[in-house]
């Protein structure tokens, strides 16, 4: 009699877990892993449409673009920031070299092209800090060339496309 009730409880435990599954499918996805916790959208940079992550949290600059093998033509991430200042960055963990887009306002105010990965073996003090010629709210890292590849220069607009 004792095995049928604990058959009965798990009977109704996984049929309640498979009603509450079905109407809340976030909690399912909550236990799948995903290789990249970051929000994704899309921007008009000039002329140009980028599929970008968000890294708008300190733990996900933090991570950035390291360890990535490669950047898709299309592709890049941006960093937001809660306020407008000069912000410096570093290529610790970076596998590729990037071009960075710095922006403010909606509007590019600097362009650092060809940034490098650090050199083998090289320590974290030893790494360059690059920073924009001014404040900025914003920082889009992209694939190596695409500054010029897509004419980008100061003053063009950046305009996030609503989803």
């Amino acid at each position: 009699m004792k095995k049928f009730w604990i058959q009965v409880i798990l009977l109704s435990l996984l049929i309640f877990a498979g009603f509450y599954s079905y109407h809340n499918p976030d909690f399912i996805l909550s236990f799948i892993p995903n290789n990249s916790s970051l929000s994704k959208t899309q921007i008009k940079v000039g002329s140009a449409i980028l599929n970008v992550e968000i890294a708008n949290s300190a733990s996900e600059r933090a991570k950035g673009l390291s360890g990535r093998d490669s950047i898709a033509s299309d592709s890049g991430m941006l960093f937001i920031f809660d306020s407008s200042k000069r912000y410096q960055f570093w290529m610790k963990g970076m596998k590729i070299p990037i071009d960075m887009i710095f922006i403010n306002n909606g509007k590019i105010v600097d362009l650092l092209k060809i940034v490098p990965p650090p050199l083998a073996n090289q320590k974290d003090s030893d790494l360059p800090r690059y920073q924009p010629i001014s404040d900025i709210d914003m920082v889009l890292e992209v694939q190596n060339g695409y500054i010029d590849k897509n004419s980008l220069v100061v003053g063009d607009n950046v305009y996030l496309i609503k989803q």
